[in-house]
């Protein structure tokens, strides 16, 4: 080889080295700040799932207060109590969230001792207003965490993004420089990419879709709903919505376990799609709590989707090689209607789930409808 061509090739070599040497230290360095960002979504993940424990503990106390005013509180007023606690530790592991779980406790914690007041009949009737107020401040200090939790995974999603966008960028440019490895450098490239896909569409998963079940979260739910809702509103079609929850489902967690629980949930989630349309939207809310958001519908084609699932749910489930039986109380809520907004029609339908309970379980009650539709 000419001594300029031996020289020529060193330096190519020697440039080559170098860009694979910068590469390796920033896709380093990328790793490791993404590690960073991955962890912190998933404590904020962590503590989205404490805000939407906190939400059904605190609907399951208003429930109580109303329908027990002179009963007992103990069961709904621990729960809350452990929901507190499960947070005050999570802010600890996420400091970006200290201020807002702080903020909310003295609310819950207000609307807690108001309640159990109620429940031993240690208020006055002059004093029930603030009791509501107490309880409506206490939702909105849910709500105001929620979308803080919710500004947080945003922000981190889109750092990631960045991440990606910046690491693409130099890996082209220190390519292009790196000739004599050109075929190494591609492949390592296409790898990067997929990793960058992959690693969205998990992050998309984490933050609209329950990670049991499959099915749109609470988070999701609400976009999809507000929507319809504003859809429903302007007058272009109507809307149904369906609320359930599974009668015996606790007895099957305390029975078989929480595994087998977890198992009987994916399967309800599996059976409740089955009996949907495409255009049609079945979520997870939490626990045993499910939304169906039915656009284009009106009453009678929201029965017929009850009546479909109370009988998907009255069917037996194998579990593990177990027959598990349970049932389902459905309430349903309906645009045109008296729903001022997107929560209110979902809380009608939770009137009518309750509804249903009252009458028996494995049910189905329209709001301001009927009295409903029986399981056989």
């Amino acid at each position: 080889m000419p001594p300029l061509a031996g020289r020529i090739a060193g330096a190519g070599l020697a440039v080559a080295a170098a860009a694979i040497a910068v590469l390796a230290y920033l896709i380093h360095g990328d790793m490791a700040r993404e590690t960073a960002l991955s962890r912190e979504i998933q404590a904020i993940q962590d503590v989205k799932e404490g805000l939407d424990s906190l939400n059904e503990a605190l609907h399951r106390l208003r429930f109580a207060a109303a329908v027990r005013p002179d009963g007992g509180l103990a069961h709904e007023l621990v729960a809350v109590q452990a929901d507190l606690e499960y947070l005050r530790a999570k802010s600890a592991e996420h400091p970006g969230m200290a201020t807002a779980l702080a903020a909310l406790e003295p609310s819950v914690r207000l609307y807690a001792d108001q309640a159990e007041l109620l429940a031993r009949s240690a208020m006055a009737p002059r004093d029930r207003p603030a009791l509501e107020e107490a309880q409506d401040e206490a939702f909105r200090a849910v709500r105001r965490a929620d979308a803080r939790a919710t500004a947080f995974v945003n922000a981190r999603t889109n750092a990631q993004i960045a991440l990606w966008a910046g690491r693409e960028a130099y890996v082209r440019a220190l390519v292009a420089g790196a000739i004599a490895l050109l075929v190494g450098l591609a492949v390592s490239f296409r790898e990067l990419l997929l990793r960058a896909r992959r690693d969205a569409a998990r992050i998309e998963q984490l933050a609209h879709y329950d990670s049991l079940t499959g099915l749109p979260n609470r988070s999701l739910l609400a976009d999809r709903l507000d929507r319809l809702f504003a859809a429903a509103r302007r007058g272009s079609a109507p809307l149904a919505v369906l609320l359930f929850d599974l009668d015996g489902f606790k007895a099957v967690n305390d029975s078989l376990g929480h595994a087998a629980g977890d198992a009987l949930l994916a399967a309800v989630a599996r059976r409740a799609l089955e009996c949907m349309r495409a255009s049609d939207t079945v979520g997870r809310l939490g626990g045993d709590e499910f939304l169906v958001l039915l656009p284009d519908t009106e009453r009678e084609g929201a029965r017929v989707v009850a009546e479909k699932l109370l009988e998907a749910m009255r069917r037996p489930f194998d579990i593990r090689g177990e027959a598990v039986r349970v049932g389902a109380s459905i309430g349903g809520a309906f645009l045109p209607g008296e729903a001022g907004d997107p929560e209110a029609l979902v809380r009608e339908a939770d009137a009518a789930l309750y509804a249903s309970k009252r009458r028996g379980r494995n049910s189905y009650t329209p709001s301001g409808g009927p009295d409903g539709y029986p399981g056989r």
